[in-house]
């Protein structure tokens, strides 16, 4: 082999790495009783909010089904309050995907009246569905915070169970977006 060869195939490598937009993933941090911990932000893409009602006239009341998407982001990237962060700016470490059922009416979760909101099972993408985790709970309203079951993963993240502290920080794009969300993962 040549130099010029060895030269070409790893420029090819980076240009491929770049191409597909190979995502760091996030660090977990050892626990003192051999678990891991992992805390990472979700932004809520409100234009990718999917209701099934069957009540067109009012399409946000208890038992309507939903599915929802955002990006993720590392843990303390996004600020609490009702903030101009956008879910799709640069900085994202994978997708988030979840699907559930209102528990609550539309109107007395967010006008504050309903603590618990939704019940729900999500999936966090760091790459793709190859290093995923998998949850399932119930979710509050802005400043509740719930406990959630890590269900199992992919990849880096297999055979890895234990529980999850989701706690809804906020609302983006200046509260005209969807709720953000801090999450704490305490797996083992």
């Amino acid at each position: 082999m040549t130099k010029k060869w060895l030269l070409s195939v790893f420029a090819l490598a980076v240009v491929a790495a770049v191409a597909l937009q190979i995502t760091p993933m996030p660090a977990m941090a050892q626990d003192s009783n051999n678990g891991k911990t992992l805390t990472v932000d979700v932004a809520i893409d409100g234009s990718t909010l999917a209701l099934n009602n069957n009540d067109p006239a009012n399409p946000a009341i208890r038992g309507t089904t939903f599915t929802v998407t955002g990006k993720i982001f590392p843990g303390g990237t996004i600020p609490a309050g009702i903030t101009s962060f956008d879910p799709n700016q640069p900085g994202s470490i994978g997708t988030w995907v979840c699907s559930g059922v209102f528990v609550a009416d539309a109107a007395a979760i967010f006008g504050g009246k309903a603590i618990i909101a939704f019940h729900t099972n999500q999936i966090f993408m760091f790459t793709d569905d190859h290093n995923a985790l998998f949850t399932e709970g119930l979710e509050g309203s802005v400043g509740t915070t719930t406990h959630r079951i890590v269900v199992g993963g992919t990849g880096r993240f297999q055979g890895l169970v234990g529980q999850e502290r989701q706690e809804t920080i906020g609302l983006n794009l200046n509260g005209q977006g969807l709720f953000d969300i801090r999450f704490t993962f305490k797996l083992k």
